[in-house]
């Protein structure tokens, strides 16, 4: 039986086929390339659609009948996409792709017996129109009777092709992505698998703008090196910029390479080395690397180990692995370019068939078994939806209080209970609408006249210390999507009360 993973980017979709035997095959999606970037071109108003490199060439001659957003903004919402009759919605747009990606399969693969996706992270956030995103897809594959077994975060399925046996339990994981329309930072813990902790989304920061940056400064570099305008001819203007688009995956091969613009009159050659792509590519490297560390500072684990890894596309990035190495910021790393299709193939190759929609399995990072207590061979499974890091600023009085968004709830004598949603048996709500059903984020015990921190299933403690909570202590906490400070405070009103009753 084979399993075909696919890593459903918008820069590039790649497929990768995994039989029972272990032989992997990476499937070729494009005339002359394994990937199928997903750009769509409206060719004339009979309807049809032209897709892959071949729409973005046609693209760079008339931007207005090219759309490449489907895949980041897949919803029912309709499009402005100009050269058709009438207006088209996002989603069919994608059933269209998918269909062709579809097609492009089957002539490379005619028996897959389970297909895994993996996908960008914020169709796997909580909230209604990730659910949307998610029921669209889902829906279109069924419709094309695609046997999908599973949906999977994309940076966690690169990761899980790479290995994480060389990863040290507790070890901080930042993937750092570049799709066509915005920067993706997903950071994971690891622990007993890769538990994802925060999911970022900068939609200024795409590879797309990255791109155009770099073909406008080769540009100007060409005019000036040359004489030759290259915009003049709109051929020759799409010719160039896919040269240039083809040198930036390459470049890090290389240690140098060529653009060449060729008329009836003459032809005309430029040399690009790596040290000369870095030096246009500056500022927007400095962007990325402001991002990066904002997010290191928020979700880092203060001293504790940590890596920072590239996808593809980001390191396609000529200086950016050297900036974020300049700053400090530990092991950086590079992945392959079809790392996600490998790892959702070599993830879901055992999951069985659901019977319907609703029991396609839906996973944000790798859950493996969790050793229950002592016993072995006892496991239980670990969902993880927030992580903890508390800050031990406190003295030396016991905390009365927890305050949370300005409000100080009492702590009493007993266990007390901060969890998500709508439960009778919390103390203190965090967020109500984060989850569709209620969720232990973890609990204060009093023992022995002292308060401690207990670690609940449902979060990640990045330290809980075996010494007491003391007031002035605070807990930082890190949801999908948001942030939130908890303070733990030492009412003196509150112990005269007590005293006095």
């Amino acid at each position: 039986m084979a399993t075909l993973g696919i890593e459903l980017s918008d820069v590039g979709v790649h497929g990768v086929v995994i039989d029972d035997d272990g032989s992997t095959r990476t499937i070729k999606l494009g005339k002359e390339t394994e990937r199928l970037p997903a750009y769509a071109y409206a060719g004339s108003d009979s309807g049809e659609l032209i897709f892959g490199a071949e729409a973005q060439e046609l693209g760079q001659v008339y931007p207005r009948r090219m759309n490449s957003s489907f895949i980041d903004e897949l919803s029912l919402l309709s499009t402005d996409f100009e050269g058709r009759q009438s207006r088209i919605a996002y989603s069919q747009i994608a059933y269209r792709f998918l269909k062709e990606l579809v097609d492009r399969v089957g002539k490379e693969e005619q028996n897959i017996d389970r297909v895994v996706l993996a996908v960008p992270g914020h169709y796997l956030e909580q909230n209604d129109l990730a659910e949307q995103r998610i029921g669209i897809l889902l829906g279109i594959l069924g419709d094309l009777q695609v046997p999908v077994v599973g949906v999977v975060d994309m940076a966690a399925a690169s990761l899980y092709s790479e290995g994480l046996w060389g990863v040290a339990e507790g070890e901080r994981l930042f993937h750092f992505d570049l799709l066509l329309h915005a920067t993706h930072i997903t950071v994971f813990n690891k622990r007993y698998g890769l538990e994802r902790v925060y999911f970022s989304r900068q939609p200024q920061s795409g590879f797309q703008a990255m791109q155009e940056r770099f073909s406008n400064a080769m540009a100007n570099r060409f005019l000036k090196q040359t004489s030759f305008d290259i915009t003049e001819d709109r051929r020759i203007e799409q010719a160039f910029h896919s040269q240039t688009r083809e040198m930036l995956f390459h470049l890090g091969k290389v240690t140098e390479a060529s653009l060449e613009v060729s008329t009836r009159e003459k032809s005309r050659q430029m040399t690009v080395t790596r040290d000369l792509a870095a030096l246009d590519l500056a500022p927007y490297v400095k962007v990325l690397t402001q991002i990066l560390l904002r997010a290191i500072n928020d979700f880092g684990d203060g001293d504790g180990p940590m890596q920072v890894i590239l996808s593809e596309r980001a390191a396609a990035i000529q200086g950016l692995k050297e900036s974020m190495i300049a700053q400090g910021v530990g092991i950086v790393k590079q992945l392959p370019a079809e790392s996600s299709a490998f790892g959702a193939a070599n993830l879901g190759k055992t999951w069985e068939l659901p019977d319907s929609i609703e029991e396609v399995r839906v996973e944000t990072g790798i859950n493996l078994d969790i050793p229950q207590g002592d016993e072995s061979s006892s496991t239980r499974s670990r969902f993880p939806i927030g992580a903890i890091r508390l800050i031990k600023q406190g003295k030396s009085l016991n905390p009365t209080h927890i305050v949370c968004d300005g409000l100080a709830y009492e702590l009493g004598n007993g266990d007390f209970i901060v969890g998500f949603g709508e439960s009778e048996e919390f103390n203190l709500v965090v967020e109500r609408d984060l989850t569709p059903a209620p969720a232990e984020l973890f609990r204060l015990k009093f023992e022995e006249d002292r308060w401690f921190l207990a670690e609940s299933k449902s979060t990640i403690i990045e330290s809980a210390p075996a010494n007491s909570l003391k007031a002035g202590d605070s807990f930082e906490v890190a949801l999908p999507g948001r942030r939130k400070q908890l303070l733990l405070i030492h009412c003196i009103q509150s112990v005269m009360t007590g005293n006095e009753s």
